[in-house]
């Protein structure tokens, strides 16, 4: 069998996959942070699909979470041994964020719809449709008889919406993957498939809490407003930060370090109160070069000078730090066997990038272990109306498919 007749046989299950996406889209997997209910329902059917599919090794690993109705999260491993010693890894993830505002879709979120070659639903995109092409690619091999060059394990993780704590985390404590393991992460890609991530920013999520005195407005020199420091402080921060580390990379896009101002808490319901308090946050993302340390040192010194003139004291915490992990060689194994089998089945020439968000990659990177980011996507993950093309799931089904087997193709 060649490469041809391994991708006609994955077309072969298009109906079948759309029809797998859409069933396990409909199983609400939002994890506990936001209220769901996690993801042991959608663990359960994608063991039963496995199992209806052919795969006869499949194990669960859970982590013990109290804040969910089972007091477990899943992690669904199915494994199909090949010819060779070598170990390759596909990681996806079950959990989706939540619907957002739901008068934005224009179908309900967790009842999917296909139209017009689209599957529209959340999470189809995010992570469903690589999960069910990585699992219908190696389908392929199982029902072509081709033994995979390595051996493949599949791995559908939970909590990589939330800081992986029960996911990657979890299963990396256990001792499942080790130094020398080839580790693919279908969860970021462009819409020609040509992109594979090597490497990610830093991150930092940074609480600001500015505290005043609190007066009534008519007489604002009796109080300190909290609101007017906490307004001077953002914008001493951007300014500052923004023309400071403006160093550029163009393996990322965008090329630079991103420090934005986002959520802010309420500070009151009436107008004619001087707060005596506010709370607002950051979300920085930086080139791997810049230090996060050295950043936060910049924002100490600024909230210091800014106490001083006016009296207010202000706090700085992380609600979620990650220094950039080392970067994957494009010169690695995995990224040199993708890149291989991308083109094998797309016709498109691969190349590096460098993104903004955390993906599952990141720990691996930190053990040693080289990591590479791919999938074919529009790029709406998160959004209303998400939805993920059908060609999309199909055409990179057979990537993982050629991917698998390897040098087998053709010993048929």
């Amino acid at each position: 069998m060649n490469a041809s007749e391994l991708k006609k046989a994955v077309a072969d299950d298009r109906d079948e996959m759309v029809q797998s996406l859409c069933d396990m889209l409909r199983i609400v997997a939002v994890g506990p942070e936001s209220k769901g209910p996690g993801e042991a329902e959608r663990g359960k059917y994608l063991v039963a699909l496995a199992k209806r599919l052919g795969f006869k090794s499949i194990e669960v690993f859970e982590s013990h979470d109290p804040s969910v109705p089972t007091g477990r999260r899943p992690n669904v491993i199915v494994r199909l041994d090949g010819v060779g010693k070598k170990r390759l890894w596909v990681i996806s993830h079950m959990d989706t964020v939540p619907e957002g505002d739901a008068d934005a879709w224009k179908n309900p979120p967790f009842e999917p719809k296909v139209v017009s070659g689209k599957i529209y639903g959340r999470g189809a995109e995010d992570n469903g449709q690589e999960l069910i092409a990585s699992l219908y690619g190696l389908r392929a091999l199982l029902r072509c008889g081709i033994a995979p060059e390595f051996n493949v394990g599949l791995v559908f993780v939970a909590d990589e919406e939330h800081g992986n704590t029960h996911g990657i985390d979890f299963l990396i404590s256990k001792g499942l993957f080790r130094k020398g393991d080839l580790v693919v992460v279908p969860d970021h890609g462009d819409p020609d498939g040509s992109a594979i991530e090597v490497v990610e920013k830093s991150l930092a999520w940074v609480k600001v809490e500015v505290i005043g005195k609190q007066t009534h407005a008519s007489t604002p020199a009796h109080g300190i407003n909290a609101f007017e420091v906490a307004a001077r402080y953002m914008i001493a921060v951007v300014d500052r930060l923004r023309s400071k580390y403006k160093a550029t990379d163009e393996l990322f896009d965008p090329p630079v370090s991103t420090f934005a101002p986002t959520s802010c808490e309420a500070n009151g319901l009436n107008v004619n109160t001087i707060p005596g308090r506010q709370v607002f946050s950051f979300d920085f993302r930086v080139l791997p070069r810049h230090k996060i340390r050295v950043i936060m040192a910049d924002m100490r010194a600024i909230a210091d000078g800014l106490e001083k003139k006016t009296g207010a004291k202000i706090k700085l915490s992380y609600i979620q730090k990650a220094v950039a992990a080392p970067k994957t060689s494009v010169d690695s194994e995995v990224v040199v066997r993708l890149s291989a089998a991308i083109m094998a089945v797309k016709g498109v020439k691969p190349r590096p990038v460098g993104i903004g968000g955390g993906t599952c990659a990141a720990p691996f990177r930190r053990m040693g272990i080289d990591a590479a980011v791919w999938s074919t996507a529009p790029g709406n993950a998160h959004d209303a109306n998400e939805y993920a093309r059908i060609r999309d799931p199909v055409s990179d089904a057979q990537v993982y498919a050629v991917l698998f087997a390897g040098k087998n193709l053709g010993r048929v």
